[in-house]
């Protein structure tokens, strides 16, 4: 069995929803709207909408009840026909099958004196860094940008101190506090649930916050190291953001084509690009991830 038909097999632990229940799902919804409207527009709110960023909510007080009624549909038809909606379903579906790819990757765990490099490319920039694996050695990122290369120096937090950087340049005669903000964190969860707990903890979201959520997400994805078994549990938490939407036409930071996968929340946005025929992770539509690895020392490519 090749590795394309084995994430279309996976695919389909998520199916979309069928013409037969969203047939069941819409009769019902003519029945609500034609019963006489409810004074108390609680009793008909999703109980677990988060946002109503895809709805326009002006002008309709005229028909408060019918509106109020497509918007139980459109945002949370699970409690009206027993369905979830038919794009988180499909996102869903792509972000498990992201997930097997993810699993597909050879697995590396990283010393504490190594380096993650990560290249990326925006536009026409191409931006290489190299990060400390436990965060307390120097790291350096590289900016080229038309022709031009700019280099600046990441210092390591050590014993609570780090040496000031301005400018491109260090000043060895001048320190600050600092905290180590490690390139790959050993303890990430591995279990879906578990590391839905740790992100929401260590984001600071507050429940149903998808942007602070979502946030702390790209920060993880973009230039930190997740082991294969993490990335998959990433995913896998991401499928069961409310409100996704899939975008099919989706284009990384370097113009590759693929799958866009997005949220939105408080006006802010974010989204994940995958390959569409092999599910494989290829970054944001600001930003390629074109080589993530392991190296001994800072400037040098495996």
């Amino acid at each position: 069995m090749d590795d394309i038909q084995l994430i279309q097999e996976l695919g389909q632990e998520t199916p979309l929803p069928t013409s037969d229940r969203l047939a069941q799902a819409r009769d019902r919804l003519a029945s609500a709207m034609a019963a006489p409207p409810s004074t108390d527009v609680r009793t008909v709110r999703p109980a677990r909408r988060r946002s109503t960023w895809r709805l326009a909510w002006t002008g309709f007080a005229a028909t408060a009840s019918a509106a109020l009624a497509v918007a139980v549909y459109v945002l949370a038809p699970d409690q009206v026909g027993g369905e979830v909606p038919a794009a988180n379903a499909e996102a869903a579906q792509v972000l498990h099958q992201a997930a097997a790819a993810a699993l597909r990757v050879p697995d590396v765990e990283p010393r504490a004196n190594q380096f993650v490099y990560v290249k990326s490319q925006s536009g026409g920039e191409i931006r290489q860094i190299w990060r400390s694996v436990d965060g307390t050695r120097d790291g350096l990122l590289l900016d080229q940008v038309g022709g031009r290369t700019e280099q600046i120096p990441l210092p390591g937090c050590r014993n609570g101190r780090r040496a000031v950087e301005k400018g491109g340049q260090v000043d060895p005669t001048r320190t600050e506090p600092c905290v180590p903000e490690p390139a790959y964190i050993q303890d990430l969860p591995t279990d879906a649930d578990a590391l839905s707990a740790y992100l929401t903890a260590h984001s600071g979201a507050a429940p149903g916050d998808t942007n602070a959520l979502g946030k702390y997400i790209l920060t993880l994805v973009d230039e930190s190291y997740l082991r294969p078994n993490a990335r998959a549990a990433l995913f896998d938490v991401v499928a069961g953001m409310p409100n996704l939407t899939v975008v099919e036409n989706a284009t990384d930071g370097s113009g590759r084509p693929g799958i866009g996968i997005g949220w939105s929340s408080d006006g802010k946005s974010g989204q994940l690009v995958f390959d569409a025929n092999t599910h494989a992770f290829l970054g944001m539509p600001e930003s390629a991830i074109l080589t993530v690895d392991i190296v001994d020392r800072v400037g040098t490519q495996n």
